[in-house]
């Protein structure tokens, strides 16, 4: 007998039948977070799972999670940026059982900001840029202190941003 999916195990368990219930399951099935530098376009399915992940204690601003148990993703890194930012650092990438090239001149595609208009303060006419002072190459820029905006082009995706935010109106997306 095969195995039964998340989705298919939540169908039968009628999670679905409720809003919360479809809110929840939608949740679970969905990446906290993208994956560690370097490893965008690999499946770390197939790389993981099973692996003792020495990414995690490696990681200097110790951003890098793993997925819960009751997760979809269970198991796999990804990048929490609730309390810091990536460094880039290729700490994660040097202990990383995966042979990963890594070119010296390319920073990795993480994602990039995304400021959420109906929760950021400063789209509310609050002075605030905690966002904007903390990005280190200008990539959020504000008119007269307020209305913050990415600036994609100059955005590397390393979530600084994300934790100095009072009102957690950043997130960093793929894509």
């Amino acid at each position: 007998m095969g195995t039964v999916s998340g989705s298919r195990r939540a169908f039968l368990r009628g999670a679905y039948l409720s809003r919360e219930g479809r809110e929840k399951e939608a949740a679970r099935q969905k990446p906290l977070g993208p994956p560690p530098p370097w490893h965008q376009g690999i499946s770390l399915n197939n790389y993981c799972v099973g692996c003792a992940h020495p990414c995690t204690t490696a990681c200097e601003p110790a951003i890098i999670r793993l997925h819960p148990a009751d997760h979809d993703h269970a198991g796999l890194p990804y990048l929490d940026f609730s309390t810091s930012g990536c460094t880039y650092c290729k700490a994660c990438v040097e202990v990383c059982p995966i042979e990963i090239e890594i070119v010296e001149a390319v920073t990795p595609d993480i994602g990039k900001a995304h400021i959420n208009r109906d929760t950021c303060i400063a789209w509310e006419d609050v002075i605030c840029q905690s966002c904007s002072n903390r990005c280190e190459y200008q990539a959020i820029t504000t008119v007269y202190q307020r209305r913050a905006q990415v600036k994609m082009d100059l955005c590397n995706g390393c979530g600084m941003c994300v934790s100095v935010c009072p009102v957690d109106a950043l997130s960093i997306r793929s894509g």
